[in-house]
Parts: structure tokens; sequence; C-alpha cells
């Protein structure tokens, strides 16, 4: 009985995860060669749709989240949809012509935000058009996913850039935000064995705008290499559970900022390694961390890593950190 009980589950859970594709055309001033492409997951069936997770395809590891068995039941806890972005590769990109144009106002945001409007039509969801968004980018999509919360602060839930870096100079180390813009939270994760993206611009990223008040949260993976971002998994839907029950996203009412004044603060204590980026910083790992209250002294031998809302979040990011090795199994 059980058994059968699983597989009807199993069975109507498919049925409910609608798919749909859809392209779009770039304008002639954008700077995409050729048609985007996309697809929606619509876990949660007819059900009003929230808000809209983007996971941009940037190689095998992060599209591992899109069907992920979790993630998947996640979004069809929150009434959410799953997008995912395909490569749609630049005229004129840093980088050359396999690469994308990782600025938004250069043509991908428009493209995003028209792909949801035709979307919103073929699955007779018209909230999507106005939906906001859960943006989850790696690498070069990183950096396009922190500009992006530049280009359109009011659509963006959270974003969780992971490792991102890119030519300049649309890299990291390159991404200005306006005072409406820091209030949106993301979670940054670094490989500690990153060779391309490294950890010092992620960080340097994270520190420059959380000494404004971002509530912001920097995840080291340590010994891991420009991958596997799916380990971090389990802390990821744990920060996004909490940061969409604040922000109550909404198709039709503006997202709620977070109070930063409580909480919980987290500190690193780094140690080099000795590998080196793709511009010859080191890379560091996390030798040791700590949390505290919001408000209290800094330790003198750590540096700040972050805001966490609860004290169950900030634990789960502690023992995560302090993790010697994080699991590579995804490495491509």
């Amino acid at each position: 009985m059980r058994r059968v009980l699983i597989l009807l589950f199993a069975f109507s859970s498919s049925v409910l995860a609608q798919s749909y594709q859809t392209t779009v055309t770039p304008l002639p001033d954008e700077d995409f060669s050729g048609p985007c492409h996309y697809e929606i997951t619509l876990p949660a069936g007819d059900r009003h749709v929230r808000a809209v997770w983007v996971i941009f395809d940037r190689g095998r590891d992060i599209m591992k989240f899109y069907s992920d068995p979790d993630v998947v039941a996640f979004a069809r806890g929150h009434d959410m949809a799953i997008m995912m972005p395909h490569q749609c590769n630049g005229k004129n990109a840093p980088g050359g012509s396999d690469e994308m144009d990782m600025e938004p106002s250069h043509g991908v945001g428009r493209a995003l935000f028209n792909a949801l409007s035709q979307f919103a039509e073929q699955t007779r969801h018209p909230e999507l058009s106005s939906a906001k968004l859960v943006l989850l980018g790696f690498s070069g999509t990183g950096a396009l996913f922190a500009h992006f919360v530049g280009y359109a602060p009011d659509r963006v839930v959270a974003s969780i850039p992971a490792d991102p870096g890119h030519y300049d100079p649309v890299g990291i180390d390159n991404v200005h935000l306006s005072n409406a813009a820091i209030s949106v939270p993301e979670l940054i994760l670094a490989g500690g064995a990153d060779k391309v993206s490294g950890t010092q611009k992620p960080y340097d990223y994270f520190l420059l705008h959380r000494r404004r008040g971002a509530p912001w949260g920097f995840v080291v993976q340590n010994k891991t290499p420009h991958c596997c971002i799916i380990n971090a998994k389990p802390l990821i839907l744990l920060w996004l559970t909490k940061t969409i029950e604040l922000r109550a996203p909404s198709p039709s009412t503006t997202l709620r900022k977070l109070n930063t004044d409580v909480g919980w603060i987290g500190f690193i204590r780094t140690c080099p390694s000795p590998i080196r980026d793709t511009w010859g910083n080191v890379t560091w790992d996390v030798c040791d961390a700590s949390i505290q209250l919001v408000g209290r002294t800094t330790p003198s031998d750590q540096i700040p890593a972050g805001w966490f809302p609860t004290q169950r979040i900030a634990h789960a990011w502690l023992a995560f950190v302090k993790e010697p090795n994080h699991p590579t199994t995804s490495l491509p």
C-alpha cells in the first residue's frame, strides 16, 4: 500500500509540474546575436504564482538545480515557478563571440522580462508578466545577476551569485548598486579552490555593499573548485525560506524591506591556499568562523561574512563554512 501511495504521489507531482518553452528575438540595438531560449516549469500547477525562481543555464552543475526534487518541492510549496534562460551569445560581448553580454541593460534584461510576458499568455498565468524573481547564477551569470539587482531592484526578491566572475568591464568588481538595490538580500557563494573567479573578488563585492548595510551573506565552500554549488543546496533553501517569508513576494505588491537592526552576524578567519584565480589573486578557505547577535563587537581576528535573519540560519551557515571540505561529486 505504501509503495502505491508513493507512486501515486510521484505521478501527481509530475502532472502538476507543467513545462513550457519560448524564444525572444533581439532588438536591433541589443547585444545578442540570435534568439534567446527559455523554459519554465509550474510545479504548483494552476495555483497563482507568487514568484519565479530564475536559474540561469551555465553548465551541468547549475542545471541540476532546475530539476532537483528538493528545489521543485520547494517551488511547489511556495507557489513559485522555476525558469531557466539558456546561453544567449552577444555580438560584442567581453570574452568573444561564444560569450554573453552580462550587462542586463544591453538586452538580456529586457529579453528575460519579455519571456515572462510570453509565458504569461502561453500558460494562462497573467501574473507571470509582473512576477517577482529569485535569481541564481553561476560564474558569468553570477556576475549577470549581481548587475541585474541594480537593473531591476523592485522585481528581485533575492539573488544568489555563485562563484561570480566575468571578463572586464562587466565582472563582479564593477557592480555598484543604488540604495534601493542594496536592500535586495543576496547569498554570495565562493569556492576556496576556485581558479577562475576566486574568493577575493566575490568577497570584495560582498564587503563593499555589506558596509552600506546590505542584508547579505558570504559563503565559502572550502577546497571547492569552480563548480559544485549543489553542495550548498540545504543552506540555500533554508535561507530562501525565511527570505521569502520576510519579503512576502506578490506580483501586485511592493517587496518588504528587511530589518538588519536585528538578527545575527557571521565572521570568518581565512587561510590562504596555493591556488590563484584568473587575475592572480590568492584564493582562501575558512579556518574558523563565529556568529553573534547584531550589535556585538567584531572579533579581532576575524572579518565580517554576513547578516542572517535568524539564529537557525546563522548556525547552518556556521556549520557549512567550518566544514574542511565540501563534496565535489557534481564536478563537470
